[in-house]
């Protein structure tokens, strides 16, 4: 492919992501024609077509639009790489993407001791629920619940996931909860949103089956939007929740919460948490002392959780 056809995708790539010729000559600080210019080259060089052009404007093609992610996250790429060419990347930098869940109940606590490593380092985490592209973002590791990922990323194993029935131990011991309990008739749940596609997750109708209690769906219950909001409405008394062993650790640890049928009544999820980086990414010393940290960290925390199930 000769160097000029890199306009020509770019181009491409500004029209199929702005929605036009027009857009995309704004974006590229060029001409309208200069852009129907470069694409109607390269559907010569390609052979195929890749705008249907109309009076009303330019539909793309099929064709085109199956290559359209991959034309952003390429060009992504590029300027990932332009611009750490222009400004070295700091040896103490770590960027982290995660859920807000892992930030607020399972690192942040954790990070004081990686201080005693590292007491000089510039750590940006964002928090975001969406599969984060570490091809063309610029994140050092992602920590995700998840499958395995493919060749293109490394993995560190961390736990797996956990889902557990917890309450106070008041409304424990008000609804008679135990090991022995039977039904969940009069018990009042509280139901979370499922916020993965872990097919291992349970909500409150597969758990009662699971280990042989009565349940009984409702025609209206309380459902919260997140599992934060449900451990806060078990914490204040509401009900009893089904919640991540994540979000559940420390109450549990300290006692402000109880798991009322015993740590049988965990159940582990198909999918687990991770560390993720691009595999062939240079990595600062600051980066691999993490993710030793990282890995060493969580051998404690799952044999914490499993002190804590009994088990």
């Amino acid at each position: 492919m000769r160097t000029s056809h890199l306009s020509a995708l770019r181009a491409l790539e500004a029209a199929l992501r702005t929605g036009s010729f027009r857009l995309a000559a704004d974006d590229l600080g060029v001409t309208t024609a200069a852009v129907g210019q470069q694409i109607r080259g390269l559907e010569e060089y390609v052979g195929c077509q890749l705008f249907v052009r109309k009076p009303s404007g330019a539909l793309p093609t099929e064709a085109a639009v199956g290559v359209a992610t991959e034309l952003t996250a390429g060009f992504g790429s590029i300027s990932t790489v332009l611009k750490r060419l222009k400004e070295p990347v700091l040896d103490n930098r770590l960027s982290i993407s995660t859920s807000l869940a892992i930030a607020e109940y399972w690192l942040t606590p954790r990070l004081p001791s990686f201080y005693a490593i590292c007491d000089q380092f510039d750590l940006r985490i964002d928090t975001t629920h969406r599969l984060v592209d570490l091809r063309s973002e610029e994140f050092d590791f992602v920590i995700r619940f998840g499958p395995e990922p493919d060749d293109t990323h490394e993995s560190v194993f961390l736990f797996d996931g956990c889902v557990v029935p917890i309450c106070t131990p008041e409304f424990a011991a008000q609804y008679c909860l135990s090991e022995s309990t039977t039904s969940l008739d009069g018990v009042p749940l509280i139901h979370v949103k499922e916020e993965t596609t872990d097919p291992g997750w349970l909500n409150w109708a597969r758990w009662s089956k699971k280990f042989g209690l009565e349940y009984e769906e409702r025609g209206t219950i309380p459902e919260f939007p997140r599992l934060s909001s449900g451990l806060k409405g078990a914490r204040e008394g509401l009900g009893i929740v089904l919640c991540g062993m994540v979000e559940s650790f420390s109450a549990l640890a300290d006692g402000s919460m109880i798991m009322p049928f015993g740590g049988k009544s965990a159940v582990r999820s198909e999918f687990s948490y991770r560390l993720v980086s691009l595999r062939g990414r240079a990595r600062s010393k600051t980066q691999n002392d993490f993710r030793d940290w990282m890995a060493a960290e969580s051998e404690t925390y799952r044999d914490e959780v499993e002190g804590l199930l009994g088990r």
